[in-house]
């Protein structure tokens, strides 16, 4: 043990160039510490405000698939005014809900997308059935049982993209 004290320097010995660097080098390794710890700090908050947006995105996606749903249900109301209200709400939450769903693939990847193109076409023809069918006053039965099967893909969706309000990616 003795040995090893003796071989190390001792620092009154140093002259002040030498002292000078030491501080130097002592000096640039805090602050390496300090940046490195708060690069670290600002990821982490980079991340959980990252998460909490696509969070807020997923849950007003979800709002708005739900009362697709909901809306849809109300045409087995007897007279519902399917036409003038019921349809014309069901657009709206569908365009909302495909603007969501845009931005959650645009943003965060294609992981995260609920309704895929393959939905977002199917809907769309079913709307324009609706309207086809409202202006030749048709009967909107055919619409009708496509629009049912459309939105219990959609309800399907949910069940399997949400656990407990969150948006999960899928894999």
């Amino acid at each position: 043990m003795e040995k090893l004290r003796t071989k190390l320097p001792d620092l009154s010995q140093l002259n002040h160039r030498e002292k000078a660097l030491l501080c130097v080098i002592a000096g640039l390794i805090v602050a390496l510490i300090v940046v490195t710890c708060i690069s670290i700090n600002i990821r982490v908050n980079m991340q959980s405000e990252y998460t909490a947006v696509r969070d807020r995105l997923g849950e007003a996606l979800y709002s708005n698939l739900y009362m697709l749903t909901q809306t849809f249900d109300m045409t087995a109301v007897p007279n519902a005014d399917i036409k003038n209200s019921i349809i014309p709400q069901m657009k709206n939450y569908f365009i909302a809900s495909t603007t969501l769903n845009e931005s959650l693939v645009n943003n965060f990847g294609s992981r995260y997308q609920v309704l895929t193109d393959a939905d977002v076409s199917t809907i769309r023809t079913t709307f324009n059935a609706y309207d086809a069918a409202f202006r030749s006053d048709a009967p909107t039965d055919l619409a009708q049982a496509d629009m049912a099967s459309c939105i219990q893909r959609v309800r399907d969706l949910l069940n399997s993209r949400y656990s407990e309000g969150t948006l999960r990616a899928s894999r």
